[in-house]
């Protein structure tokens, strides 16, 4: 999967899907850079948070000063309803909304990806030991053996 960037607020933030893949020879590694990663990813979701919820209530504040702009012009509710949804500048507002959901989900997403590779690894390291005992285990009897 192709690496994604985003703009959230003033910041560039990317979503690098190698930060998901391990082995067993890079298991150290992996959990080397996974909590900082982690952290990275968690502030970045707080900020698209922040900036969804300021875009919400933009939408709503100028949604409002329409619908109401056309009430005082005689409109009916359901029509300042309609005419305020309509106009041009509360409709952009609302793809902004749409964007920075899309966003905010998708970091989310990614930060889920990252806690269930952080589960696989833990995983992975215990079965490597596991396996590392038991052939141990064959090696001493069959040192013992001879």
């Amino acid at each position: 999967m192709p690496n994604e960037t985003f703009r959230i607020g003033e910041q560039n933030f990317e979503i690098d899907s190698d930060n998901l893949k391990f082995s067993d020879a890079t298991l150290n590694s992996f959990f080397e850079k996974i909590s900082g990663i982690t952290d990275y990813v968690g502030s970045a979701l707080a900020e698209a948070t922040r900036q969804h919820s300021l875009l919400e209530a933009r939408y709503k504040q100028d949604y409002i000063a329409k619908f109401k702009h056309f009430k005082e012009d005689g409109k009916s509710d359901k029509t300042s309803e309609l005419y305020a949804e309509g106009d041009p500048d509360v409709a952009l507002i609302k793809e902004a909304v749409i964007n920075a959901k899309y966003v905010k989900d998708r970091i989310f997403a990614h930060l889920n990806a990252l806690n269930n590779a952080r589960d696989d690894a833990h995983n992975r390291g215990h079965m490597l030991r596991k396996e590392m005992d038991k052939l141990d285990m064959e090696v001493r009897m069959g040192v013992s053996g001879l």
